[in-house]
């Protein structure tokens, strides 16, 4: 499996890198599309309301502005042993919290994004024949200006 040029931070190759992909725990799941294809809530439109007028009134051609939004991403990182994995980890961690961040996805869009958190605390795995070391974990960031 070579997942080279799907994923990028900053201009760095995250599988190259790091050994790591955005990645599902079941089969046909949709955790990281979902995140990445979800649509901002709008701002408030400013509205007028008239106790005589049924509903509100709004502006001729409301504008419609998004406003921020929370996106959390699923990781799986690879290693060839425990301290491989570690070291990989770590320094991917470095890289995430490191300021505002240049994500490329691959057939979706570039986002720029800050770290704000790691919902849970990441699952370390290790294969039966201890020749494949895994840790899976999640990421929440801030699109402070997002797109479509």
């Amino acid at each position: 499996m070579d997942l080279t040029g799907y994923l990028t931070i900053n201009g760095t190759d995250v599988w190259t890198e790091y050994g790591a992909f955005l990645g599902e725990t079941e089969e046909g799941g949709h955790v990281n599309m979902d995140a990445l294809l979800r649509i901002p809530k709008a701002k408030d439109i400013t509205t007028v309301d008239f106790r005589e007028r049924n509903g509100v009134e709004l502006p001729q051609n409301p504008n419609v502005k998004l406003g921020s939004i929370e996106r959390t991403l699923q990781f799986w990182l690879r290693g060839s042993s425990a301290a491989d994995r570690l070291d990989k980890y770590q320094r991917m961690m470095t890289l995430i919290t490191s300021g505002m961040l240049t994500i490329n996805v691959k057939n979706y869009r570039t986002y720029n994004m800050v770290y704000q958190d790691m919902p849970a605390e990441p699952d370390w795995y290790e294969s039966y024949e201890r020749d494949r070391f895994y840790v899976l974990f999640s990421v929440k960031f801030l699109e402070p200006q997002p797109s479509v």
